[in-house]
């Protein structure tokens, strides 16, 4: 390392400049080019576009002056100290290669500690020059290969849980600096595509066609437009999302589904529909093309879970894809504007995705909900909750132990919520009747099997 910077101290714009230039410095002193080839990309699936070869196309290039990954401990471990971090960076980059005993084929590197993301991972970012002190290219062959072994090894030398390298980003988009600026200067608690991930899949716990569900998101104030295969403007090929914020430049911020979580792309929201009414789907996408979708100032309308969505739940049919649906709709309904436990729980079921029902129990839910006294949400949150831990136990606890040791204690808090808006409820009952209050029966119990006799109101399956 060529220059140190005092552990703990928080950098300023200017310290990010200075680092810049000591990391570019070999590249200039050479005169050495780094770039990687562009290929083009289909924009709503995010596939490479391949000739009558089956050769990917390639557009052009971009420079590659640095190669850069994020190391994290999982979410629910804490904060791992800063000279912990030290040493782990620096045993990181020696493990992939970028550190030469002699020195000539070193190459420079920084490693920047920024804490707990909003999944609560706390993480650091590792930026490596791709030129060496000699004026030579580092090489970053199989870099995703050799940067999980260096994990599994890091792992075990330092006592970490898993420890994840993202240097190749998969599943669900995270947020840029710019993005979580414009959040705050915007006082959102989250990001576009936090907020947007969050509203879209509670449109898919209520929505039956992918029609319904375009236009359940745009009831949560969601812009939808169409993206047209090229050269037509009536055939389909994705769609496109918004809250409506506006650029540097003053044009708005457009977003692809698929590329927030790459299980919304079109093509998928049809096939969880089974594919029925494909077309009215379609074409309600381009009657959206060009269109005026200003709210102005109407209310958001969120609407109750799904038939289909109660009948997965009650029949235990449930994936973690579902279940993070569920969750982002009780986030809405729970949560609203200051989005926590909830939605830390659909994003977590979300990065998960990447027997006989008891119909009458169902039937009596949907009830609930359309009776609209708020019995239904804390019947479905308990359900969601005993679903929750039975899948942890059957499938995560032994693949994934510190990802389900996470989920188990976002699933806590959420137990205590959900108790806490039970008794609200009971107590505004009671205070509008001037009937005596119905005794609490405490829910603590998510993973309780089945109970004999008729369900209660407090939501218990049979």
């Amino acid at each position: 390392m060529t220059f140190d910077y005092a552990l703990g101290v928080e950098l300023s714009k200017y310290d990010a400049f200075e680092i810049a230039e000591m990391l570019d410095a070999p590249r200039k002193v050479h005169g050495t080019e780094v770039t990687k080839p562009v290929y083009a990309k289909d924009e709503e699936s995010g596939e490479f576009l391949k000739d009558e070869n089956g050769k990917k196309i390639r557009i052009g290039s971009k420079d590659a002056h640095v190669w850069h990954c994020s190391l994290a401990v999982e979410s629910g471990y804490g904060k791992v100290p800063d000279e912990q971090w030290e040493k782990i960076a620096a045993s990181f980059v020696e493990k992939m290669g970028f550190i030469d005993p002699d020195g000539a084929k070193s190459s420079r590197w920084v490693a920047v500690h920024h804490g707990a993301s909003k999944n609560g991972n706390d993480h650091i970012h590792v930026v490596v020059s791709m030129v060496h002190e000699d004026g030579t290219k580092a090489s970053t062959h199989n870099d995703f290969h050799r940067a999980q072994v260096a994990c599994r090894e890091l792992e075990t030398e330092y006592g970490l849980p898993r420890l994840e390298s993202q240097e190749h980003g998969k599943g669900l988009a995270g947020e840029k600096p710019a993005e979580r600026a414009r959040a705050e200067r915007g006082n959102n608690a989250l990001s576009d595509k936090f907020e947007l991930r969050r509203r879209l899949r509670a449109a898919l716990s209520t929505a039956n066609s992918a029609e319904e569900y375009v236009r359940h998101a745009q009831d949560l104030g969601v812009r939808v437009a169409p993206s047209f295969k090229t050269g037509s403007n009536s055939e389909v090929r994705g769609y496109r999302v918004s809250l409506g914020e506006r650029g540097s430049d003053d044009k708005g911020i457009w977003y692809a589904p698929s590329k927030l979580d790459s299980t919304l792309a079109w093509n998928d929201i049809h096939a969880r529909f089974g594919n029925k009414d494909r077309v009215a789907g379609d074409a309600y996408l381009v009657s959206l093309h060009s269109s005026n979708q200003s709210r102005g100032d109407r209310k958001a309308v969120a609407h109750p879970v799904s038939a289909q969505q109660l009948d997965r739940m009650m029949s235990h049919k449930t994936g973690p894809d579902t279940l993070a649906n569920i969750y982002a709709r009780l986030s809405l309904q729970f949560e609203r504007g200051k989005p926590a436990t909830f939605q830390q729980l659909s994003e977590s079921y979300a990065r998960a995705a990447q027997g006989g029902g008891n119909v009458r129990y169902a039937a009596r839910l949907n009830q609930r909900f359309k009776a609209g006294k708020g019995y239904g949400w804390v019947a479905l949150a308990k359900q969601a909750g005993r679903l929750g831990r039975v899948m942890m136990q059957n499938h995560m606890a032994a693949d994934r132990p510190r990802f389900a040791s996470g989920v188990d204690r976002l699933i806590n808090d959420a137990e205590n919520i959900v108790n806490a808006e039970m008794k609200r409820i009971q107590a505004q009952e009671a205070q509008k009747v001037g009937a005596p209050k119905a005794p609490h029966v405490p829910y603590r119990d998510w993973n309780a099997g089945a109970r004999p006799g008729s369900g209660t109101d407090q939501g218990y399956e049979r």
